[in-house]
């Protein structure tokens, strides 16, 4: 399994969150060129710059980060939240009689839409189980 550096971690992370390397950069008080030096030029940051990212993104998962281990994002629904405003470099939406397709530049980009695409699925047939525990507790409630 092929893991990305992590500058490459930091451009999908500043895309997830809707950013671009500027508004990034200013999330965490630094400035426009040294954040590039890690997220576009692929210096290799500091344990502090690290520190600051964990700190000033909520729900980011350091291992995720350092390592490209596990989720992006720590709690399931800080991920939704973030998927649903990021923008996904390489995306072109569009239609094929009716139904909708995207295209990606890079098989990494299916990979990691599709490993988000699962997780949305986890999430919702976690919440659907829990509407039919509900619906089961009332009936029995009703019955009483």
């Amino acid at each position: 399994m092929h893991q990305e550096a992590i500058n490459q971690r930091l451009k999908i992370l500043v895309e997830t969150l809707g950013m671009n390397v500027r508004s990034f950069s200013m999330k965490l008080g630094l400035s426009d060129s040294t954040a590039r030096n890690y997220v576009d030029r692929g210096s290799k940051p500091p344990a502090d710059f690290i520190a600051n990212v964990v700190s000033s993104i909520e729900g980011i998962n350091p291992k995720w980060l350092l390592l490209g281990e596990g989720d992006m994002f720590l709690n399931e629904t800080k991920s939704l939240q973030a998927q649903s405003v990021g923008k996904n470099k390489g995306q072109a939406m569009g239609t094929n009689n009716g139904h909708a397709t995207m295209n990606f530049n890079t098989v990494d980009d299916c990979r990691r839409e599709l490993t988000s695409a699962n997780n949305t699925i986890e999430l919702l047939r976690s919440q659907l189980q829990d509407k039919e525990r509900i619906i089961q507790l009332l009936e029995m409630q009703l019955k009483k």
